[in-house]
């Protein structure tokens, strides 16, 4: 533990001390106010002080003075130490969790600023939980993708098996097929892993994904964004509608 940790333990001991004082002059002057002063302060100790001005202003003065400075002293270090950009770190990775969007680039930032906060402060923020659920987040992810690749994939090599069987079996006039999206009922969505779907929810635009997974009553769904991409999960409940792009013969 550093200096300034010390010095900032020693005003929150001696603020301890104070408001002890002003305890057992609250006591002293009835049990009612002592009980009041000791288990409602800052405003029953307030209270006291104003109506005890002359007789306890000591006390009371002393345990105002040394609380504020104990509170004044640790929000400096608070924020010296980065303890405010920890939290912001620490929201935007909950919100990560949250909404399945959860990102390298924010979990390394959670890590660095927490290391920082650490080394500074003499803590141990290292074995948080949120650490822990950021890393199996990310490791979520990353096995829900390698899935979605590999059923592109195997998709892509059964259409080309597909096809080929095609050419051998029919006439160049008779291959004629164009890309079309075809209703299917949510129940059927296992049948087409790795497809590119269309789905609208209960209140929301008809958006384009790619089906990852449907197990039990929820779908997994990914969707491009930029260079990388993100991945949802809905109920089959909240889906009105679901269209599959397949290939149409005409």
């Amino acid at each position: 533990m550093n200096t300034l940790s010390l010095i900032a333990l020693l005003t929150v001991f001696t603020a301890f001390l104070t408001y002890i004082w002003l305890v057992s002059r609250a006591f002293h002057t009835h049990s009612g106010w002592g009980m009041a002063v000791l288990l409602l302060s800052p405003f029953s100790a307030v209270v006291f002080g104003i109506k005890h001005w002359r007789a306890d202003k000591a006390p009371f003065l002393a345990y105002i003075t040394t609380s504020m400075a104990a509170i004044a002293f640790w929000l400096y270090l608070f924020s010296s130490w980065g303890g405010w950009e920890l939290l912001h770190a620490s929201q935007q990775v909950k919100e990560g969790i949250t909404t399945h969007s959860l990102t390298e680039r924010d979990t390394q930032s959670l890590i660095s600023i927490s290391q920082s906060f650490d080394e500074q402060s003499g803590l141990d923020m290292q074995s948080s939980k949120l650490l822990a659920q950021a890393k199996r987040e990310l490791a979520l992810q990353a096995e829900i993708l390698a899935a979605a690749a590999a059923a592109e994939t195997v998709g892509t090599g059964k259409e080309r098996l597909d096809f080929d069987r095609i050419d051998k079996k029919v006439k160049p006039a008779q291959e004629r097929y164009r890309l079309a999206y075809v209703t299917i009922k949510v129940a059927d969505a296992p049948n087409y892993i790795g497809s590119t779907v269309k789905v609208t929810r209960k209140n929301v635009l008809e958006k384009e994904y790619r089906l990852i997974n449907a197990s039990g009553k929820r779908l997994e769904l990914a969707q491009r964004a930029g260079s990388g991409s993100y991945t949802f999960r809905y109920r089959n409940s909240d889906i009105e509608k679901i269209r599959v792009l397949t290939r149409q013969p005409y």
